[in-house]
């Protein structure tokens, strides 16, 4: 009885000892869709020489770990394409070499459904972790336009705004929007705003201002960091933001060697008992 009790003590006294740790930060998915037509091309180097210190900021803190994919879109063949499947900073910045500047349309809203592997016959599809925050953001000065069943269908029918909206609604996903122009932004402000996300300044990232652009992707990583924090706050049921918990080692190894010396204790007043 007096073991018992002891044992009971001693589990009593573990649930005071120091706190569980998370084993894993935030995971989070993140594809950038990038208008491909001929004024994009500033926006497109910043992209690649700048996904380095994106990522830096983003990932530093240790809060979030990060993959990012690329889509491209308006190019000469129109329909959107995966330029990269998700991979590391430094392999996305050499895959954003393929995007090109020889696009004249930009049906954004398809491109947004392609990130998101909804369109009908969708071959490439990007690897989404089942656990991860799924981030996307798209980069444009033009508003959505030749939103056709040419260049992708969802349903059979044209992507609209209001599929954009269902399907991020049932993505749980943010949307961010790098945007330049009234009419581009009335194009996607209403999804930004409902899912999350911010509106950043595409004049900022289309300039050969070096210092320019490095204030605005520090700006927009540290935003991106909060809005990936903020979304745990509101979704703490999400798969994404509960990281498997485990007790400290030295928690464990404390209150094993408790129990064994108890257990051996025991053992040996019984052996002398009976000798």
């Amino acid at each position: 009885m007096k073991l018992k009790n002891l044992v009971f003590g001693l589990l009593a006294g573990a649930a005071t000892l120091p706190a569980p740790v998370h084993a894993a930060p935030i995971l989070s998915d993140i594809v950038f869709v990038v208008d491909e037509s001929g004024s994009m091309g500033n926006v497109q180097a910043n992209l690649r020489n700048n996904i380095g210190l994106f990522a830096s900021i983003l990932t530093g803190t240790g809060q979030v770990n990060a993959r990012y994919g690329l889509v491209g879109y308006g190019d000469s063949n129109v329909v959107p394409r995966m330029v990269t499947d998700f991979t590391d900073a430094t392999n996305f910045a050499t895959a954003a070499n393929g995007l090109t500047i020889t696009g004249g349309l930009e049906p954004g809203y398809t491109a947004t459904a392609f990130a998101l592997n909804a369109l009908d016959g969708q071959t490439d599809l990007f690897s989404f972790r089942s656990n991860a925050v799924k981030n996307i953001i798209i980069l444009t000065d033009e508003p959505s336009n030749f939103d056709t069943t040419a260049y992708g269908a969802f349903g059979g029918s044209a992507v609209t705004e209001s599929v954009v909206d269902s399907l991020l609604t049932s993505n749980n996903a943010l949307y961010n929007g790098v945007l330049r122009n009234s009419s581009t932004i009335a194009s996607y402000d209403d999804l930004i705003n409902d899912h999350s996300g911010t509106i950043f300044d595409l004049n900022l990232f289309n300039t050969t201002d070096q210092t320019i652009v490095e204030n605005f992707v520090t700006d927009f990583a540290n935003k991106k960091l909060q809005e990936t924090l903020d979304f745990c706050d509101l979704n703490p049921n999400d798969p994404a933001c509960q990281p498997n918990e485990v007790p400290e080692p030295g928690s464990l190894g404390l209150l094993s060697l408790a129990l064994g010396g108890l257990l051996l204790k025991r053992r040996r007043s019984k052996y002398l008992a009976a000798s």
